[in-house]
């Protein structure tokens, strides 16, 4: 065999072995890289979904947390029963913080409102207009302590027959007091049910 034949068979022979790599070689095995290329592809979008599921599981952790905080405070603002010793204990406090005397305490029978019961509680006492200013403050304040929500709904002065105690100037003279001091009490049996809720708002929308 001449020469240039070997070099055409060579040739050949060459572009053969080219062409079953090729097929039988490299094409499978790119592929096969394709195919994990694509699985790493899937696995990074399902970690990208987790980590998204795992931020809003974290915040909804937190708002949990917060929720709960949130609810024990409304559990002091609006207890679901009377707790009238505690009350009548932080209603006197907050009178020897003030300055005032009391006379008399008088808790009166709960009347029934939309989801609450409110608990009247009739006060007289005395002390000076800032004592008596102060006490109002500090009563209407007691929810951000947070304590029992509470709410001035009558008030009635009168100079006081009791005279000491007085400034010297007599600029601050003694006053009676009678006051009714509102607070409240969750009623599960009155407040309405979410469904009825639910079903409340489309049809006030709709009006």
């Amino acid at each position: 065999m001449s020469r240039r034949n070997i070099y055409i068979v060579s040739g050949i022979a060459l572009v053969a072995i080219v062409v079953a790599y090729w097929f039988l070689l490299f094409s499978p095995l790119q592929d096969r890289i394709s195919q994990h290329d694509r699985q790493i592809e899937d696995e990074r979008q399902r970690l990208t979904v987790l980590q998204t599921k795992l931020t809003q599981f974290a915040t909804l952790k937190d708002e949990a947390a917060r929720n709960k905080g949130r609810l024990l405070e409304l559990a002091k603002l609006v207890p679901e029963s009377e707790e009238l010793p505690s009350l009548l204990l932080e209603v006197q406090e907050l009178a020897t913080e003030a300055g005032i005397t009391f006379v008399s305490v008088t808790p009166s029978a709960a009347s029934m409102s939309e989801g609450f019961q409110v608990i009247p509680l009739e006060l007289q006492f005395v002390g000076s207009f800032f004592d008596v200013n102060d006490f109002i403050y500090r009563a209407e304040q007691l929810a951000s302590g947070p304590g029992r929500l509470l709410s001035v709904q009558a008030l009635t002065l009168s100079v006081s027959s009791d005279t000491s105690g007085q400034s010297a100037a007599g600029l601050s003279p003694k006053l009676s007091v009678s006051m009714t001091l509102n607070a409240y009490e969750r009623n599960p049996s009155l407040e309405s049910p979410p469904q009825a809720q639910a079903q409340a708002t489309p049809a006030a929308a709709s009006e």
